[in-house]
């Protein structure tokens, strides 16, 4: 997912240089991925706008489809606009990949806590 974040970046980058801005759909795209990565911008972000894993899960599905979303208008992006993208998505990446390393550990504990009380249970037996 990194990097696709940054070949769109780079290609925002390479196609923005002739255009004059974005039309409104491609505006709408371009607020709606704004307001999606300001959730992921740090962790108290998340820990404000997500209260559980399946919402962290969906926003952050809504997110990867917001990001492929502006694909449609690398044409029309500014070169300020390609240049805040990848800002935003260089400082969401890594906090995204840290939630989703602290929820991969989490489902571990889980599993081996299942694991020893199923355990335990045998030994009682």
């Amino acid at each position: 997912m990194k990097k696709l974040f940054f070949v769109l970046a780079a290609g925002a980058l390479m196609m923005v240089s002739c255009n004059s801005g974005l039309s409104p759909e491609g505006q709408k795209a371009w607020d709606n991925f704004k307001q999606l990565a300001a959730t992921f911008e740090s962790e108290e972000a998340i820990e404000a706008n997500y209260a559980d894993e399946a919402s962290f899960k969906a926003g952050h599905e809504a997110f990867v489809e917001a990001t492929k979303k502006i694909q449609d208008y690398v044409l029309e992006i500014t070169p300020e606009q390609a240049d805040s993208f990848k800002t935003m998505c260089e400082a969401c990446a890594p906090v995204i990949q840290k939630a989703n390393e602290l929820l991969q550990a989490k489902e571990e504990i889980e599993a081996a806590g299942e694991e020893l009380e199923e355990t335990a249970e045998e030994v009682e037996e």
